[in-house]
């Protein structure tokens, strides 16, 4: 039988090896090993090499490989989740910004600051600037 403190403890190769035996003398029919023990022979990868371990518990190298990586991928984003989060602009608050500048051959100058939804037409503005000396 699988011990429920499997995945929440500090184990030892040795124990773990133990809980491996039981559970294969103790299955009435080809089964999937329990999640229980994957994590807890993952988790020894932590001290020892994943040769070692699936030698020991007789465990194919790959899936053990693929179980710990994924154990060990969780635990560090637990601890340092992601630091970059995406914003949807489409629903954001915030207000666009328009600068536009423009100067003529005889040096007239027209600077326009828009803050905020800018409905109306800039190139409007544009040609009543450059229309303003004829």
């Amino acid at each position: 039988m699988v011990q429920k403190e499997l995945s929440h403890s500090t184990l030892t190769l040795g124990e773990v090896k133990k809980q491996f035996k039981l559970w294969r003398k103790t299955r009435k029919s080809p089964k999937s090993i329990p999640v229980e023990l994957w994590d807890a022979a993952a988790k020894l990868s932590e001290t020892y090499t994943i040769n070692q371990i699936s030698k020991a518990l007789c465990l194919n190298h790959t899936s053990l490989k693929e179980r710990a990586h994924k154990m060990k991928e969780a635990s560090i984003q637990e601890i340092h989740p992601p630091s970059f989060v995406e914003l949807d602009l489409k629903q954001s608050p915030l207000l666009s910004e328009c600068i536009v500048e423009m100067e003529d051959s005889a040096g007239a100058k027209m600077k326009m600051c828009f803050k905020g939804k800018t409905n109306f037409d800039l190139l409007e503005l544009g040609k009543a600037f450059w229309r303003k000396g004829t």
